[in-house]
């Protein structure tokens, strides 16, 4: 079997094992009759106001990326890398998991320098800062409420498994990995391999010396993820849910974090599990748990079709 058609049957995969998990959350835990009922008494006025964030969010984003193009010294413009990230939402909607958009992304950011391993390098330091953030803001949060946490298991087993997938990554970077790494014997392709890792461990490691870029970067990432967790509040107050705001620090970025685990399409099925799940802790109904994951893919849906749109017409 060849590398496509390998790559199509894991889609099929994934995209059988979404489609099987949604048809199961419908038949078992709610119905489409009822969601379509919640969704008919949302408030369009908070609704709007959650999507507007959208656009708030693309600019912190682009911003927190141009930053640390430019500690490559790139010199990208925001609108160009607003309109990336608008195409690489398209790509995520219908990719595997949400990684697709990065690879578009790593391309589009490679224009400048000619050097998909420097892109490469900016992107992954780019979405550690961002998941880094969300780990704190889950565990700060869930330590003002331990009885939440206490009573839905999956939060603490998902800070784990973030922590740990954190803990993975930043291990590569290590003296003791650059050290393994010269084991690799330098035959063939081999070596080509070789200088491509080195080259991209060097980049990401000389991070390190541009402080003031990783502090901007950061500091962006923390605005981006108030921005996301206000995104979700105001999905929230759309469909009447009465949750603490504090609350939403806790379980969207688990929830985020869940989406990320490659076994689904752009997180189907997993996101809506997660919430119905989450939702009995404040014995919010399935029907409106699924209706508030059913919003946030329908605000997605809409900014990867103006992302595709943009991507056929550009030059």
């Amino acid at each position: 079997m060849g590398k496509k058609e390998k790559e199509r049957l894991f889609f099929l995969l994934k995209l059988l094992f979404s489609a099987g998990v949604l048809a199961l959350l419908l038949i078992f835990k709610t119905s489409p009759a009822d969601i379509i009922h919640t969704l008919k008494g949302v408030d369009p006025l908070w609704l709007a106001l959650s999507f507007s964030l959208h656009a708030l969010g693309l600019l912190i984003s682009a911003a927190r990326w141009q930053v640390l193009m430019r500690a490559q010294n790139d010199s990208p413009s925001l609108g160009f890398l607003i309109k990336s990230y608008m195409v690489g939402t398209f790509f995520n909607n219908f990719l595997p998991s949400r990684i697709g958009g990065d690879i578009v992304r790593i391309r589009d950011g490679s224009r400048g320098s000619r050097s998909l391993v420097k892109s490469t390098a900016v992107i992954l330091v780019e979405r550690l800062t961002g998941i880094g953030i969300l780990l704190l803001f889950a565990l700060g949060a869930s330590l003002f409420r331990l009885e939440m946490a206490r009573r839905i298991p999956v939060i603490w087993l998902s800070l784990l498994m973030g922590t740990l997938g954190l803990a993975v990554i930043f291990s590569f970077f290590t003296p003791f990995s650059g050290r393994a790494l010269e084991r690799i014997p330098e035959k063939g392709m081999f070596r080509i391999l070789k200088r491509k890792i080195f080259s991209f461990r060097e980049i990401t490691l000389s991070f390190r010396n541009r402080k003031r870029a990783l502090i901007k970067a950061s500091a962006w990432a923390f605005l981006l993820q108030i921005n996301v967790i206000l995104h979700f509040f105001l999905i929230g107050k759309a469909l009447r849910l009465h949750i603490h705001f504090l609350d939403y620090f806790v379980f969207i970025p688990i929830v985020l974090l869940i989406q990320l685990i490659p076994i689904t399409i752009n997180g189907l099925g997993l996101r809506e599990g997660s919430y119905i799940e989450i939702f009995r802790f404040y014995g919010i109904s399935p029907e409106s748990a699924f209706s508030f994951a059913l919003v946030d893919v329908a605000f997605m849906l809409l900014i990867g079709i103006a992302g595709g749109i943009i991507y056929i017409t550009r030059k």
